[in-house]
């Protein structure tokens, strides 16, 4: 699975590189656009060395977007996003019983994208990629009630590596809503090779997170950014 969405990765990234290296820039205007977006979508966990059984997760999340064309087939995108986690696991306790147990944590994701766009009149499509950094502010642990353990929930901030850089790759479709509105929709994924677990003493121990994501969200095309005016195509 790491392997397809590297290759996906790729062939989302290198095309943005050479068509904004090939473009003729004297005769375009650059635009921009800036809107909210929502996602919902299933993480999973690779593991190295670390004994813990571990089911696929979910997410959601939502925020704010901006986009700025640079050409009319090429851009860049930023924005930042609220995201919550949520996957339920198996742990052994002290005394090496099996314990059933949930982790959530939550983040603030922050991405810088290269925005590769085909535009079809009153729709686009737009293939996205790039890095994404990610800050985990809040890490929680918490053992079923039915489970016979000392503590059922516990702060597990402190044992959390709290940024994570990740690279990302998606495609987006927009369709026009209104004359200087666009709708839009797609698939996202994310891998993060930093680990999610933090060793203290040097350890081999990691835990790598793979993301895969719908995403929705509303855009509005703007002239408040330098070098930008509304357009009537997307």
């Amino acid at each position: 699975m790491k392997k397809k969405f590297i290759i996906f990765l790729l062939f989302t990234i290198l095309p943005c590189v050479l068509l904004n290296a090939a473009e003729n820039k004297d005769n375009e205007t650059p635009d921009a656009s800036i809107g909210v977006n929502g996602n919902f979508g299933t993480f999973d966990i690779n593991k190295n060395n670390v004994h813990l059984e571990t089911e696929p997760g979910l997410y959601t999340g939502g925020g704010l977007t901006i986009e700025k064309m640079i050409y009319p087939v090429f851009g860049f995108g930023s924005g930042i996003q609220y995201r919550y986690f949520k996957t339920d696991f198996v742990m052994k306790d002290k005394n090496k019983q099996e314990v059933d147990a949930t982790w959530t944590f939550k983040t603030i994701n922050i991405p810088f994208l290269m925005i590769l766009s085909f535009s079809g009149g009153d729709s686009s499509l737009n293939l996205v990629g790039g890095a994404v950094y990610s800050h985990i502010f809040h890490s929680e642990m918490k053992a079923d009630e039915d489970e016979d353990v000392t503590k059922h929930k516990d702060n597990v901030l402190k044992f959390t590596n709290t940024n994570q850089i990740g690279a990302t790759a998606g495609i987006i479709f927009k369709i026009r809503a209104t004359k200087f509105s666009d709708f839009m929709f797609g698939v996202m994924g994310e891998y993060y090779p930093t680990s999610i677990i933090y060793n203290r003493n040097g350890s081999d121990d990691k835990i790598n997170m793979l993301n895969y994501s719908l995403m929705t969200g509303y855009m509005f095309r703007t002239n408040i950014f330098p070098g930008s005016e509304k357009k009537n195509n997307l």
